[in-house]
């Protein structure tokens, strides 16, 4: 299907987006850290029959320019960017969040403070803080950060929690942080300080305040995230169901792209008739 593209223009950043589908209800796809629009592709593919489906990308990754200001994007900008960009795409029917590992915490964020716009939140690689493989994970990247050699953050990723997928999705990894120039580093470098920051997402976000019907699915062997994370979270959330899915770690329907029946079998209800 031929994508709508668009660039919203913020008073910091010009976030790239495209629009796919004709439906009044959005499926919005959040990515994680330095991911870009790209990792969607099996959900365009898969849901514009019943949705309008808009994948993007946050301030410092990919196309997104950063206008004025320095590298540091805060979480709570990247709220103010998703909320800008729910309502560009809006037409008026439900509302589903997608968020990928990072693009969880700001999807489960969003849907805690605005609980009246979110009716149905999907959170792939979710996790409640960063377990001590994480940390060290963010520690040996910001020294890579420090000596200026961007390109072994692919084999860092790759190493240590990105073996399971395809060699396809391996060289865009590798191709990334090879053409990562100082600006996109430097916001990479400042996102994983975030990381470390938040400490526990609990603590920062009132998890019991979203309202959308929510779906965590997460991989048996994620390594970055703890498998109780999920359960946690279950237990704060009002209207959640999990699923841990066994033989896949962190990038699940890349990894698997049969999973995405998990992800249809929960939004199987939000489905309206196609327009």
């Amino acid at each position: 299907m031929k994508a709508v593209k668009g660039t919203l223009d913020l008073e910091r950043f010009e976030i790239p987006y495209r629009k796919y589908g004709n439906s009044d209800h959005l499926l919005m796809c959040v990515s994680g850290a330095l991911q870009t629009m790209v990792i969607w592709h099996h959900v365009v593919k898969r849901f514009t029959e019943h949705f309008t489906v808009v994948i993007f990308d946050m301030p410092g990754i990919g196309r997104s320019r950063i206008k004025s200001g320095g590298a540091h994007v805060s979480v709570q900008e990247q709220l103010e960017t998703l909320h800008a960009l729910i309502r560009e795409t809006h037409r008026g029917g439900d509302v589903t969040l997608a968020g990928s590992s990072w693009g969880t915490v700001i999807a489960a964020a969003y849907a805690a403070l605005r609980p009246e716009l979110i009716q149905h939140l999907v959170l792939s690689s979710f996790g409640m803080k960063p377990n001590d493989l994480m940390k060290d994970i963010v520690r040996r990247a910001l020294v890579l950060y420090q000596e200026g050699d961007y390109a072994r953050g692919a084999d860092l990723v790759l190493e240590m929690f990105g073996g399971q997928i395809a060699e396809s999705y391996k060289r865009q990894i590798i191709s990334q942080f090879e053409q990562l120039n100082k600006a996109n580093a430097e916001a990479f470098y400042e996102h994983c300080a975030n990381i470390l920051k938040l400490g526990r997402l609990d603590d920062a976000i009132d998890l019991t305040q979203i309202k959308a019907r929510t779906f965590i699915i997460n991989g048996a062997n994620d390594t970055i995230i703890d498998p109780e994370d999920m359960y946690i979270a279950a237990r704060l959330i009002p209207d959640c169901q999990t699923r841990m899915v066994e033989g896949v770690g962190h990038f699940l329907h890349l990894e698997r792209p049969e999973i995405l029946d998990e992800y249809a079998e929960f939004m199987s209800a939000t489905e309206p008739a196609t327009t």
